[in-house]
């Protein structure tokens, strides 16, 4: 029988985020996370290069 582990919420990051794993025999058989709230900052990023999201996004951010 599975063993649910749910981690609701995770702290330490900006908006809300959960986490649900189901745990048989010791290896994971199931994992979902929830993101309950969007802020967009991902649209800042669409069409850049991937290597520029540490730059722009630790002063957009604010975490």
């Amino acid at each position: 029988m599975a063993q649910t582990i749910k981690i609701d919420p995770i702290t330490r990051i900006e908006g809300h985020l959960g986490v649900e794993v189901e745990v048989e025999g010791g290896l994971v058989v199931n994992a979902k996370s929830m993101g309950m709230m969007f802020r967009g900052l991902e649209l800042i990023m669409r069409g850049r290069d991937p290597r520029d999201a540490q730059q722009i996004m630790q002063r957009v951010c604010g975490v």
